[in-house]
């Protein structure tokens, strides 16, 4: 698929132009018991017509091979919300999709998709504790290396919320960078994170949206890889809208 608007774009290692993948399709039909095509516009994709856009890359691609084809993959990339990313709907999205497979007029063809971060991404957080403050920025137990790597050169901005007793006020909110434990000065996180004003060392952080890919990321590095795991039922920091469903 070429490269379109995705906050990650997955064009640059895999993949095949349009008159190679419709030599592939019926070098592989006497083959195949099921055969199909797949795509994936990227990670993180807010254009719901990106679908569209590559759904009829897929029909110009079936039509040329002029082989019969069981399914249509039409990969994951499916967006969520995070304090700066107020995603559509996912309805949108399902309705470019649903429209332009109808459109294929494909007998016998089934239509699969993959949305991991749209289903997973709010099931996850972190919970690091400040060990140093240095005026907006705050050095905490866990970095890129660990559960937070989106938050690294990616630059990706999650929910936080300072962890307190109950009837201890807070200060206004104020934008803080996060330093990780290891000795790399890349282990950095720009944020902002959203923290009151008055965050010490010893205080708790909650960072949320992390259910995609914060556990399955986590390294080893300068031996800062022990976690305990602990599941809970509460409610997601934002909702699908980007929402905050905890008060901070």
């Amino acid at each position: 698929m070429p490269k379109g608007v995705a906050r990650y774009d997955l064009s640059g290692k895999f993949g095949a132009e349009a008159a190679d993948a419709v030599a592939l399709l019926r070098a592989a039909r006497p083959h195949a018991a099921r055969l199909g095509l797949h795509f994936h516009v990227g990670s993180q994709c807010l254009d719901p017509l990106a679908w569209r856009r590559a759904m009829e890359l897929v029909g110009q691609v079936a039509r040329a091979a002029g082989v019969p084809l069981e399914v249509v993959d039409v990969g994951g990339g499916f967006p969520v919300a995070y304090p700066d990313v107020t995603p559509p709907p996912l309805g949108a999205f399902f309705a470019e999709i649903e429209a332009a497979f109808e459109a294929l007029d494909l007998p016998g063809a089934v239509l699969w998709a993959e949305p991991g971060r749209a289903l997973v991404a709010s099931g996850g957080s972190v919970v690091v504790q400040v060990q140093q403050r240095r005026g907006h920025e705050l050095y905490v137990n866990d970095g890129v290396y660990g559960a937070l790597s989106d938050a690294g050169a990616p630059g990706f901005v999650f929910p936080c919320r300072l962890i307190r007793p109950e009837g201890v006020a807070s200060q206004a909110l104020q934008g803080f960078a996060l330093y990780g434990p290891t000795c790399d000065s890349a282990d950095r996180m720009a944020g902002p994170f959203w923290l009151p004003a008055d965050v010490q060392e010893g205080d708790w952080i909650e960072i949320g949206q992390l259910g995609a890919y914060g556990a399955c990321l986590r390294t080893a590095f300068n031996g800062f890889d022990r976690a305990r795991l602990v599941e809970v039922r509460d409610r997601p920091m934002l909702d699908a809208t980007g929402e905050a469903a905890l008060a901070a």
